[in-house]
């Protein structure tokens, strides 16, 4: 059986499909790097505001007073927006709440209830409104909201210019009150287990148990009636007079103490 013989155009035919494979490899990659720049823009372009224009009720900032009875929303908020002439509040009233009367110098406010009744007065007209009406406040007027009714009243608050719902950003916003509320829990707990006192642990089987002795300055001794009396007696204090030398120890091994103001002779001496 012969055995075939190669083609003359075996080595190009084998470095195109290399090539071709390289390509396709590559061809991967680059789709790959497509997608993922593609999914990463939308993301992006879906966290951002979709608009300057329209506003959703939820994403608007939520306020409320210090007594808990007034809830506002900024619907369109200068913040938002830019500056601008007209800004609009979607408030609600629990029962009881109250705004005393005032006035705005330059501004024309204007209501429309939603939900519930609203107890307004403007100037010396009094009128209990219910859903479906609207209010014209003129500039320079005083006027008063009240809820006396035992439904949850809402309605919408119109300012032209703006100006008077700054007011509304010294309240208080509830999800930040109840971030620092769980940070103040979470500081005192940690203080708490800081400043517990723990007792002694368990001695450990087998080791020597520890004795504790009071040692004072006075002279101490051990019982009479002990196997060996050991006393501690307090040394008597060395003073040193600049004038007299400090006689030498007797005996060997004795050590001459010297003062600091004795110089000190050389140890070897001339013949």
């Amino acid at each position: 059986m012969k055995t075939p013989r190669p083609s003359p155009l075996t080595p190009f035919l084998s470095a195109r499909n290399a090539g071709a494979g390289r390509l396709l490899v590559l061809g991967i990659i680059f789709f790959l790097l497509l997608a993922g720049t593609a999914a990463a823009r939308s993301k992006k372009k879906a966290a951002a505001p979709d608009s300057h224009n329209f506003f959703a009720f939820a994403d608007a900032h939520y306020y409320t007073s210090p007594d808990q009875r007034i809830g506002a929303k900024l619907l369109i908020d200068p913040a938002r927006v830019g500056p601008t002439l007209a800004t609009l509040q979607h408030l609600t009233y629990l029962p009881g709440a109250h705004v005393k009367s005032h006035r705005h110098v330059y501004v024309t406010e204007v209501l429309y209830v939603l939900k519930g009744n609203l107890t307004l007065r403007i100037g010396t007209d009094v009128k209990v409104m219910g859903p479906d009406t609207a209010a014209y406040i003129p500039p320079q007027t005083f006027h008063e909201y009240l809820n006396e009714g035992s439904d949850v009243c809402q309605f919408l608050q119109y300012f032209s210019p703006g100006g008077p719902e700054e007011e509304y950003r010294n309240w208080v916003r509830p999800e930040e009150a109840a971030a620092k509320a769980a940070k103040a829990a979470s500081d005192t707990a940690a203080v708490q287990e800081k400043n517990i006192v723990r007792g002694p642990l368990p001695p450990i089987p087998g080791s020597p148990l520890p004795r504790l002795q009071r040692v004072d300055e006075e002279t101490l001794s051990r019982p009479a009636g002990g196997s060996s009396a050991v006393t501690l007696v307090r040394p008597a204090p060395v003073v040193a007079d600049d004038q007299a030398p400090i006689p030498a120890a007797s005996g060997p091994g004795s050590l001459e103490l010297k003062t600091r103001f004795e110089k000190i002779e050389p140890a070897l001496k001339k013949p």
